[in-house]
């Protein structure tokens, strides 16, 4: 949304100050007609009523035996006084009767804050005077007790009335411009998370509308930092895997001619020349399964990070999932020629996620035991189901036949590039493995678990979550390490 369409955030304001102006006035001029149809109506006395009062009844005091209450506007007061000023008789406080005598002698109508005096001389030689205040008043007596002037309740009604028009001004402002805002935070929301494939949106607030602009264009030139990043690293990394490969065949050529060499009859000298070119050999195929270890381990989280999408997740049930992967622990030991045991209960429920990726965090594990078991010995597998706190789990523990965890490895293992003692096995391991499987299985709502088998060996426990928990075996005991 462009051009003259648009708003400024200006005038918006001032037409919100108009509408509260406006509406000021209005309740004003409400106001007023209301109170000029009462003063018409006779409902409200107006200011000078108790002067007019008193110039008809004037006649009737100066001319009565006595002057009586009836004769004074309602709400005054009165006094009588002989012509010594000495006083006779009336409704005057004490405080009022001499200040009223001394204003009579002075000829001054006006007490400042108590009023006006009306002075009326009497045919009986007596003076008479009469204590009112020029106000409002209603003509009904309730009103006068409880509002005794009523263009006071004009103002205090005009107060209240614009107060609660600047309360639903402002609170209509304040929606107005709190929609129009919010669009700000959902776009910043996504870049945020970075999910920078939204849709381009648009305000009709001018200066929301520039800070839109500035946020597309950072999002343009993140998401072409990030496509560009992407690709550096993905080049890098094809390129190293391109070296890896090629640094292979001459390896494979060296080593194919050591062990000829070996076969044939060689000084003592030249044997051990050659077995130093066959163990230099082994560590330098090492570095390059490490290398393709890192490899695999950063392309996995990048695609972790950002094509989750790509890797769908789905329902399978536990039965199906553990005869998976028996199947790839099959493959794995065979070409490892070692052996291998199963142990399967019944299996209930269903367990919702990436089925690959949970497979692969099971070879890891597997691949693992297989490395660190002694020659001629295997690995046992069991799946179980299983409740701990409140939550249903398919589990799938390895068992190897190795040294076991040391209790830094029981601490560190599933850390990255940790390496542990090498003791364990003559291999050479870093630390990739059990990281992958655990970052694979907590993203399912899963865990992994690391202990000692009670005949030996190291025991690791894979927990994924089930989507629907059947009659599971609670957990009680010795609780292994978990990540």
């Amino acid at each position: 949304m462009r051009g003259k369409g648009q708003k400024t955030i200006a005038n918006v304001f001032l037409r919100y100050i108009c509408l509260l102006a406006g509406g000021a006035l209005m309740w004003l001029l409400v106001l007023v007609c209301i109170f000029i149809v009462l003063e018409a109506s006779g409902e409200v006395l107006p200011a000078n009523y108790a002067e007019l009062w008193l110039n008809e009844t004037a006649a009737e005091i100066r001319t009565a035996s006595e002057v009586t209450e009836n004769m004074i506007p309602p709400e005054c007061t009165f006094g009588v006084y002989k012509t010594d000023g000495s006083w006779r008789y009336g409704t005057f406080s004490k405080e009022l009767r001499e200040l009223a005598w001394e204003h009579y002698e002075k000829n001054d109508a006006n007490t400042g804050g108590r009023g006006y005096l009306r002075f009326l001389e009497r045919d009986k030689g007596e003076v008479c005077i009469v204590n009112y205040r020029i106000t409002m008043l209603y003509r009904n007596a309730f009103l006068r007790k409880w509002v005794p002037r009523a263009d006071l309740l004009l103002v205090i009604g005009y107060v209240v009335l614009f107060l609660l028009h600047t309360f639903v001004v402002s609170r209509h402002f304040g929606k107005y411009m709190g929609a129009r805002l919010a669009v700000l935070n959902e776009v910043t929301g996504e870049i945020r998370d970075q999910n920078l494939d939204f849709e381009r949106t648009h305000s009709e607030l001018k200066e929301v509308e520039e800070v839109l602009d500035s946020l597309h264009q950072m999002k343009e030139a993140l998401k072409s930092s990030l496509h560009r990043q992407w690709n550096l690293e993905k080049g890098k990394e094809e390129q190293i895997a391109a070296l890896a490969h090629d640094i292979r065949t001459p390896l494979t050529v060296i080593r194919g001619n050591a062990e000829l060499l070996a076969e044939g009859e060689l000084a003592e000298e030249e044997q051990e020349y050659n077995r130093d070119i066959l163990q230099s050999v082994a560590i330098m195929e090492e570095y390059l399964e490490m290398l393709h270890e890192i490899l695999q381990a950063d392309r996995t989280e990048m695609e972790n990070g950002s094509a989750q999408e790509d890797d769908e997740e789905r329902q399978i049930t536990c039965e199906a999932l553990a005869g998976k992967m028996e199947e790839q622990a099959r493959l794995l030991a065979s070409a490892r020629q070692c052996g291998i045991t199963f142990r399967r209960g019944p299996l209930r429920g269903m367990v919702r996620g990436s089925e690959s990726r949970m497979i692969r965090a099971f070879q890891n594990i597997v691949s693992n035991a297989l490395d660190y078991s002694p020659p001629g010995k295997g690995i046992r597998i069991a799946f179980s189901n299983r409740e701990e706190a409140g939550k249903a789990y398919l589990l799938a523990v390895v068992t190897d036949e190795g040294p076991g965890f040391s209790a830094e490895d029981l601490k560190y293992a599933a850390e990255r590039f940790y390496q542990g003692d090498k003791s364990r096995s003559s291999k050479v391991h870093y630390g990739i493995g059990l990281h992958t499987a655990r970052q694979f299985i907590m993203a399912q709502g899963g865990y992994l678990a690391l202990e000692n088998g009670e005949e030996g060996g190291a025991k690791v426990t894979l927990g994924m979550l089930l989507l629907t928990p059947g009659p599971c075996t609670a957990l009680h005991g010795h609780r292994p390490v978990q990540y």
